[in-house]
């Protein structure tokens, strides 16, 4: 094992925990979210809102079709499973000495969500949020960011093309575009043989 902890940049939606905003956007009686929740969403998970000014943005668009408690558990459930395998290999990081750290997009209601149905998110202590950062990825709060507070990382992981392809060009991170667990598994392994 080496000394120098390997330093995992790891996003959550759709790493870690699958998300499905169509079941938000379900209690709208619409495929999309009305522009009005969009905003709304995009100013909660930027921390420029806060999680009761959001419901009651949200509950007002809904014009009366759901109450405030619908519009709670229908937000909760957009994060509604791990990822296969995800809990697994997170699970053996400190064994292996890798130090993993959230990069994501993400408001305090789903950061919360994550922790409950992902209880290996314990393992990954820290991390930069859209919500406190005031900006979602690639801008420099969330990249420049995390490099100032947790150094460069090995590998940065994430569903998202465009940001891996932010990540590697402008700061020169080394990535994998996450398409599975075991694909990560092997991103890493690779890394610990350096």
């Amino acid at each position: 094992m080496k000394n120098t902890p390997l330093i995992l940049a790891l996003d959550i939606g759709n790493v870690c925990v699958n998300i499905d905003y169509s079941r938000f956007a379900s209690l709208f009686a619409a495929p999309v979210l009305p522009e009005a929740a969009k905003a709304a969403l995009q100013d909660f998970e930027c921390g420029r809102i806060d999680e009761k000014s959001f419901f009651d943005i949200i509950t007002a668009a809904g014009e009366d079709r759901f109450t405030r408690a619908e519009a709670v558990e229908a937000f909760e459930s957009v994060l509604y499973k791990p990822v296969d395998g995800m809990r697994e290999l997170v699970s053996t990081f400190p064994a292996r000495n890798i130090r993993a750290y959230f990069l994501s997009d993400i408001s305090t209601t789903h950061l919360r969500r994550t922790r409950n149905i992902f209880p290996e998110a314990e393992l990954v202590t820290d991390g930069i949020f859209s919500y406190s950062a005031g900006a979602l990825k690639p801008s420099p709060p969330m990249l420049a960011g995390f490099e100032k507070k947790f150094g460069k990382p090995d590998l940065y992981t994430d569903d998202r093309q465009e940001l891996i392809s932010a990540a590697a060009g402008e700061y020169s991170w080394n990535t994998y575009c996450f398409t599975s667990a075991a694909g990560l598994d092997a991103a890493l392994r690779e890394l610990e043989k350096r």
